[in-house]
């Protein structure tokens, strides 16, 4: 790595076109395992874990924007020497592929948009979000975790899933949470670079998503110019998890048809 002091984890598996994953709020790069899995017999994967979050460094200040993620990002694609790859990203990962766009725009091939937004915070978001970094810096995650857990998939979703899910946030550095909370709730509306851009773009939402709803999405869609829409039924915030073999044939489908 570039800096051998600070350390980015990430998984890289499969052949041709690149495809970099990166994770929602708050998990790692494990989230995408089902991905990593089926995608790779098409797309070169990488999975990333952001500032804090599974195997990478903690962020050095107590908070991580969506832009710290997105250099992040393009630091690992440049000490791979990759110069485009198709940027996914669900939820908070959304967010940065979305910074990655407005910041390194030569970067990005195509997007996948799973479960996020383009709009920024409104204040009394804004301020929950802050509380609830303050909480975590101070108390930990039990109660952050309690509260995610049900909205984040739906009622449908497998007890394997909802397994798998608690597994992995349960095992994130109190610090990491607390940092990302806050890069959220500051986080810059990227709607004028969504559509700014001709490049192609998958969004894909559930319809029973309780943290983003589906309409942020259709958002998205009438936003950008080259883009196409994915709803899945019966489905939460995390349908990459929820519904992994739908999710992975929505992007083969649009990206290596």
């Amino acid at each position: 790595m570039p800096n051998p002091q600070k350390i980015i984890s990430y998984i890289d598996s499969g052949k041709g076109q690149t495809l970099v994953l990166i994770h929602p709020f708050p998990t790692d790069k494990t989230l995408w395992t089902p991905q990593q899995a089926e995608l790779q017999k098409k797309f070169r994967v990488i999975s990333i874990d952001l500032w804090g979050f599974g195997q990478s460094t903690l962020p050095e200040k107590n908070v991580a924007t969506m832009t710290d993620y997105a250099n992040e990002v393009k630091q690992l694609l440049d000490s791979l020497h990759i110069q485009q790859a198709i940027i996914g990203g669900e939820s908070m990962g959304g967010y940065v592929a979305l910074a990655l766009l407005a910041k390194y725009p030569n970067t990005v091939k195509g997007l996948i948009l799973s479960g996020t937004q383009a709009i920024a915070s409104d204040q009394k978001t804004k301020q929950e979000d802050e509380d609830e970094a303050n909480y975590v810096q101070a108390h930990g995650t039990e109660k952050l975790i309690k509260d995610f857990l049900p909205k984040a998939l739906s009622p449908h979703a497998s007890i394997q899933a909802k397994r798998t899910l608690l597994t992995i946030v349960e095992r994130q550095h109190q610090n990491a949470v607390a940092a990302a909370l806050r890069g959220i709730a500051t986080r810059q509306d990227t709607s004028n670079v969504l559509a700014a851009t001709n490049l192609p773009v998958l969004i894909l939402t559930g319809n029973q998503d309780a943290v983003i709803p589906a309409d942020q999405s259709e958002a998205i869609h009438k936003l950008a110019k080259n883009s196409k829409l994915v709803v899945f039924k019966n489905v939460g915030h995390l349908a990459s998890l929820e519904q992994p073999k739908a999710w992975n044939k929505a992007v083969i489908d649009y990206f290596a048809p």
